[in-house]
């Protein structure tokens, strides 16, 4: 079946195939933006006008609410889709809704200023932290990247680099076995020149969407303000299928198979050593040790001004996330055992 491109225009599909990358402008509504961000001062137990309270550079929030993709970003999703090949592909249980599980980033007194080559953050990495990373792996179908807050250069962007896309996919193409670690990255980015760094910045709404092997990084917040993204997964239903008979490859297959030099598609089908597996995130108990805290302190506010706290574990509802639990610890992972991603 041939893809349809509605939301896509042919500018950004030959975009995305050259740098891996692209943005959509507004493709979350401000209204949500604003719902899901005004509380998180409150959540952390920052004074939002007071920066000695800010008692840390970076934090990555537990989720309280969500909302299905389609609802919460519709022309966000819309486009992932398309660059996915269809909203069809998508799977149909597992990282159904976007969350309010904000990202912070606001600087520290002791690095604003200190500039640094991006390559130098310490920070790079692809992600996905619950599943073994083979050329086909499409758990993370996306990388991507929703801004809560307008970011601004020297405001804490997140930072890509395209220019060590293609050397990804030749890795993973190169490695059946799998064992990727973030550590390769080092020797991918050490001779890349700092413009051909990308830093995402944009106003509250954009979502930027990137291949998932493209590596990224947090970037020093110099100028100390709040800056707040989300990283929302969308999974594919089924593996990167690189030997498609009609040759209908989304533009995500299509972005590895041209940097692996078979643009046409392989003869043969690609397949990894190993089965795929997928296991409990390494990040998800750093954020659920803070719920208790969080909902203590929404609960405090709450009382003072005659408000409600809006949380699913005050409701008993079941969040999108739990389907993981059915997956073992990530110990038995190759992927876990060589390197543990941070996000940004």
């Amino acid at each position: 079946m041939t893809i349809e491109y509605k939301t896509l225009t042919p500018e950004q599909r030959a975009h995305f195939l050259e740098h891996g990358w692209i943005k959509v402008p507004g493709a979350i509504s401000k209204e949500r933006i604003d719902a899901w961000a005004e509380n998180a001062f409150i959540r952390m137990g920052w004074d939002k006008d007071d920066k000695s309270t800010w008692d840390a550079e970076a934090y990555h929030m537990p989720r309280h609410r969500e909302e299905r993709h389609e609802e919460h970003m519709p022309i966000g999703y819309a486009a992932a889709s398309e660059l996915a090949g269809g909203k069809d592909r998508w799977h149909k249980e597992l990282w159904v809704s976007s969350g309010d599980s904000l990202i912070v980033n606001v600087g520290s007194e002791a690095t604003a200023g200190q500039r640094v080559h991006p390559k130098d953050t310490g920070n790079w990495h692809i992600d996905g932290d619950w599943f073994d990373h083979y050329f086909d792996s499409s758990d993370q179908g996306l990388l991507t990247v929703a801004l809560y807050t307008d970011v601004v250069p020297d405001g804490g962007p997140t930072l890509i680099c395209p220019k060590a896309l293609p050397m990804v996919c030749r890795w993973m193409y190169e490695h059946p076995e799998g064992g990727w670690s973030n550590e390769i990255l080092k020797d991918m980015l050490k001779d890349i020149p700092e413009e051909d760094y990308v830093y995402l910045t944009g106003e509250k709404g954009d979502v930027f969407f990137g291949h998932p092997f493209m590596p990224h990084s947090k970037s020093r917040n110099h100028l100390r303000l709040f800056r707040a993204i989300c990283n929302p997964v969308l999974t594919l239903e089924e593996p990167f299928n690189y030997s498609r008979p009609d040759g209908d490859y989304s533009l995500l297959e299509q972005y590895a198979l041209n940097a692996i030099g078979y643009p046409n598609g392989l003869e043969t089908p690609w397949k990894p050593d190993h089965p795929h597996r997928r296991f409990q995130p390494y990040t998800q108990g750093g954020r659920d040790a803070k719920v208790a805290k969080e909902l203590e302190r929404m609960k405090a506010h709450a009382e003072r001004t005659g408000g409600t706290v809006d949380s699913k574990y005050l409701t008993g509802e079941r969040f999108d996330g739990q389907y993981l639990e059915r997956y073992p610890k990530p110990e038995r992972s190759v992927y876990a055992e060589t390197s543990q991603p941070v996000k940004v």
